[in-house]
């Protein structure tokens, strides 16, 4: 009888890789995960002098693109035990100094319940992007897309020993009961002269991290003639990447009041449809003395643009235009 796969019953793993032995950490995704990978194809000319009826182009597959991933994490109160959840972040956010780059990872689709147990795994991964999502008074999320050198298939026993969180004890009860991250406290501060001001009205706001990835071809003479047989066994994988850029941004949404003649700070000046440079601070989390997510932009430039619904709103969408960025996240 066929035994049928379905996403909603898989797990996702991520194997911290940076430290000796392993640490493997079970994330608390939604079900929206993807991942997936393809081949270099490069077409043959067949058609020559001698047989010149050969017009369509045979096939040459050598080398593998990098593979894609997604999912979605929700943000979690790190004093219950929880603080393994925010590890992707640690991995999206820092860089290596030593290596000048960003560091990468293995991640595992586990379905645990299956005998023998049954996974996928992506090997060298990296994070290409973040998207923090802080809606007014709602669950907290975080979608990270990254790039990896390799999907890969197995059945066999997953290492389950080496399941940790970051305190050192044992995770083994996926039925834990997390606190989730909500935005109940919200706070959001503009700097445009001497002090910061405290924003009212704030509908949202989200935060982007932007990595720029390039994979360096992994292509040698061997690997060239090993690949030459037609197994998937010798396929040419991506082996290395290059950290070449970074950047981080977001966009703030705020209810237009029409009591307000100058929207903007304490109605001073009007910056509908304008940009200028600024410091910006957003706090997000239960209370104000249970912050989830801090972060600041020392020195962001952003533009203010109107929306026309239902209710009229405005966003200011910024990007730090300094490495001076930090998130601090509980």
């Amino acid at each position: 009888m066929a035994r049928f796969e379905f996403r909603r019953e898989g797990r996702v793993w991520l194997e911290d890789t940076t430290v000796s032995p392993s640490q493997y950490y079970l994330l608390h995704t939604t079900r929206d995960v993807t991942f997936s990978q393809t081949f270099q194809e490069q077409g043959v000319e067949r058609r020559t002098l001698h047989d010149r009826t050969k017009f369509v182009e045979g096939s040459s597959i050598t080398r593998a693109n990098p593979a894609d991933f997604s999912f979605t994490i929700y943000m979690i109160d790190g004093e219950f035990g929880f603080e393994h959840q925010h590890k992707p972040l640690n991995f999206l956010l820092d860089t290596n100094s030593t290596t000048e780059g960003i560091d990468s990872f293995n991640l595992y689709f586990v379905y645990s319940d299956y005998s023998p147990e049954a996974y996928y795994k992506l090997e060298k991964c990296v994070f290409t992007s973040g998207s923090f999502n802080i809606p007014r008074n709602g669950l907290m999320t975080v979608n990270l897309s990254g790039t990896a050198s390799k999907l890969d298939r197995r059945e066999a026993s997953f290492a389950t020993t080496e399941l940790v969180n970051q305190s050192g004890t044992y995770l083994s009860d996926y039925n834990l009961n997390p606190v989730f991250a909500v935005s109940k406290e919200f706070i959001v501060e503009f700097k445009p002269l001497l002090s910061y001001e405290e924003q009212d009205r704030i509908l949202g706001a989200s935060i982007e991290v932007q990595n720029n990835i390039d994979w360096t071809p992994n292509v040698t003479l061997q690997e060239s003639l090993s690949a030459s047989s037609l197994s998937e066994l010798n396929t040419i994988y991506p082996g290395n990447y290059v950290l070449t850029g970074k950047s981080v941004g977001g966009s703030i949404q705020q209810y237009t009041d029409s009591g307000i003649l100058n929207q903007g700070f304490g109605g001073t000046q009007n910056y509908v449809q304008s940009w200028r440079n600024m410091n910006i601070r957003i706090y997000a989390g239960l209370a104000s003395n249970n912050i989830q997510l801090y972060a600041t932009f020392p020195n962001a430039r952003f533009t203010t643009r109107t929306n026309f619904g239902e209710v009229f709103t405005q966003n200011y969408d910024f990007r730090a235009i300094e490495d001076t960025s930090t998130f601090v996240y509980q």
